[in-house]
């Protein structure tokens, strides 16, 4: 498309100009204030309904200007040959209300003509992308120089330039990068040698499992370290013990055989106090040392589980409560706005007014009339279907959701506090337990058996048995210590057993996570190669530019970002932001170009302040170039 001419009538303070483009590259020279970006501004305005400046609530009005038309028009030449004029006149409207003297200012109007015939806003605009061949949103990025690079938000321009991108499969990365098939590896489903997950898909289940197995990790330590502890510092030899109180007991027996000899019945008797006493106490002994085990194997257990119980507590309180109250008041707050506003629009009624011709005072047309109606019933029918339309996500129904869901997550907050406090109350029951449990000699029954032994050493004894009772009682010391250790050394090998267990679970976490430390940094590797890929894929449409679309991060992953590049004075890539102003330039020419290649189109350019730049590049559009010349007292035009 060409631009063959434009002429101005009381456009932003130009109030008479007609430039002849002849469909040529131009360059317009004139002072500051002259005007030159007014007449950016107009072009822009009449192709893509937006000033070239990208000023907010943009009018042609000139200031203090009242009951003018600002008219801006341009003769146009297709791809095809064919001609077109576009115009719009843009002036304030005045009513005359019944009963009153003079018009009221009443607002702003803008009418459309193509090649003279006046349209609607929505038909021409479609005309205009039909002719550009381009929406309205994408043609203002390839009209003005800088806008892709300066005003574009980064999303938007990587939406853009992955369109010139090629297609690439994963098996194209990995043909490409052979060191990462070792991935292939890691991608296989279990189960199916067939199928693959794919990046994404092994990635957040790694992610998902190594963070399960960090918590584990953060666990094992404590309860190999609680484990220990009940392991003496010194542990006696168990195959010892037990050949020491064979040793023992064999002593024992040949003494018990000899006071037996020398005994009467109430001797005999006391000696078999004795051996029951030992007997009780070794199997007491034993007995509360699997009880004490069994104790504190439910306390690491409750420990545990009420850890558990807290991280649910803390993620709910945290996290899931205050995001969903968020939310809720939020959806509230939009839904009240909507509610307000229409019935605002409701209450809407026709303005009589509005019958009345603002220039001569008399009633409109019958039918011009019902023209008018009707276009302010669609309006208002139109805009209380759009509020319908957005209270949907702000319904009473999807309030009420999300009240259900915060009243779930707070009666889910008092159950988790109460089972936090139940578990703690079982372990502390646990560990009174534990702690409540009687050395043998505080028991009921070695009183009982101390009584009797009291009584039978009351009773008379022969010089022969006491000294035997002497023996007895070194030997029974003896073997009650014996046992007692034996039975410490039979729990120790328990918890022993126990501490290997979680030895090689640790062992194995750690070596799962290695696996899974090495996938999730091959995927990363694969992800970086792609986009490298993509990355060439897109700049070997430019000339000049290069573009950055993925920045390294410290985390080992990815940023998404668009940042041109071109080359400095020494030859040198640099980003664009660091570039002089002519280098920006030709960076913007090169983008702009190449966009209009990939579209199929031939827009104009229009570039402000081009006496900055003395040697653009060379492209193949109509090129529009506004020029600072300060001695000039009108514009000056150059075309080539």
């Amino acid at each position: 498309m060409k631009i063959l001419n434009l002429a101005l009538e009381n456009f932003r303070g130009i109030q008479s100009q007609f430039i002849d483009f002849n469909g040529k590259n131009t360059d317009i020279y004139g002072a500051n204030g002259l005007g030159k970006t007014t007449i950016a501004n107009a072009i822009c305005w009449l192709l893509v309904d937006r000033p070239a400046t990208e000023e907010k609530e943009f009018d042609p009005k000139t200031i203090g200007a009242k009951g003018l038309h600002h008219i801006a028009e341009m003769r146009i030449k297709l791809e095809s040959g064919e001609e077109m004029t576009l115009k719009k006149d843009f002036y304030e409207k005045y009513t005359k209300k019944k009963g009153a003297a003079v018009a009221e200012y009443t607002g702003n109007v803008t009418d459309y003509y193509i090649d003279g015939v006046k349209s609607k806003q929505k038909d021409y605009n479609a005309t205009i992308e039909r002719i550009l061949g381009l929406p309205l949103d994408k043609a203002k990025m390839l009209l003005v120089l800088s806008y892709f690079t300066d005003s574009m938000k980064t999303d938007e321009k990587r939406k853009i330039l992955f369109e010139l991108a090629d297609e690439f499969t994963d098996a194209d990365v990995f043909n490409a990068n052979k060191e990462l098939l070792e991935l292939t590896k890691f991608l296989k489903i279990p189960g199916n040698d067939e199928k693959l997950y794919t990046i994404e898909q092994w990635k957040s289940i790694a992610s998902e499992e190594r963070r399960k197995l960090n918590k584990e990790l953060e666990l094992i330590p404590a309860r190999i370290d609680e484990a220990k502890k009940a392991i003496p510092e010194n542990l006696p030899d168990e195959k010892g013990l037990k050949s020491e109180l064979k040793k023992l007991e064999q002593d024992k027996e040949n003494l018990l055989e000899q006071k037996r000899q020398l005994e009467a019945d109430d001797e005999n008797k006391a000696a078999e106090s004795v051996l029951k006493i030992a007997e009780k106490k070794a199997a007491y002994a034993e007995k509360t040392a699997k009880i004490k085990e069994e104790k504190r194997s439910e306390i690491d257990r409750l420990e545990a589980e009420r850890s558990k119980v807290s991280m649910a507590i803390r993620k709910n309180m945290e996290e899931d409560a205050p995001q969903t109250e968020n939310r809720l008041e939020s959806m509230k707050k939009k839904r009240q706005k909507l509610v307000d506003e229409y019935a605002k629009v409701k209450a809407k009624v026709w303005d009589e007014g509005a019958e009345v011709c603002p220039t001569c005072g008399q009633k409109l047309p019958a039918e011009r009339i019902e023209e008018l109606r009707a276009e302010f019933n669609r309006k208002k029918s139109e805009r209380l279907s759009e509020i319908n339309k957005e209270g949907q996500a702000c319904s009473q129904t999807a309030i009420k959701a999300e009240e259900e869901k915060l009243k779930a997550l707070k009666k889910d907050f008092q159950t988790l506090n109460v089972k936090h406090k139940e578990i703690y109350d079982a372990k502390k029951k646990v560990e009174d337990e534990l702690n409540a449990i009687p050395s043998f000699e505080d028991t009921e029954e070695y009183a009982k058996l101390q009584k009797m032994m009291q009584e039978l050493s009351e009773s008379p004894k022969g010089s022969d048995t006491g000294a035997i009772d002497n023996q007895l009682e070194e030997i029974q010391g003896k073997i009650e210590s014996v046992t007692a250790n034996i039975a410490e050394t039979a729990a120790a090998k328990k918890s022993q057993k126990r501490i290997e267990e979680l030895q090689n679970d640790l062992e194995a976490t750690s070596d799962r996570l290695d696996y899974l430390d090495r996938g999730i940094y091959l995927c990363e590797e694969f992800t970086r190669k792609k986009a490298h890929m993509v990355t060439e894929s897109i700049n070997k449409h430019f000339s000049i530019t290069r573009f950055i679309l993925f920045r390294d991060q410290i985390n080992g992953g990815l940023k998404e970002v668009c940042e041109p590049t071109g080359t400095n004075s020494f030859g040198e890539w640099v980003e664009y932001r660091s570039l002089n102003f002519a280098a920006k330039v030709n960076t913007q020419l090169d983008i702009i170009d190449t966009l209009n290649k990939h579209y199929g189109v031939n827009l104009p350019v229009i570039m402000d302040q081009g006496e900055s730049v003395t040697k653009p590049i060379e492209i193949n559009e109509q090129f529009i170039r506004l020029i600072v010349d300060s001695m000039a007292t009108n514009y000056r035009i150059e075309q080539m």
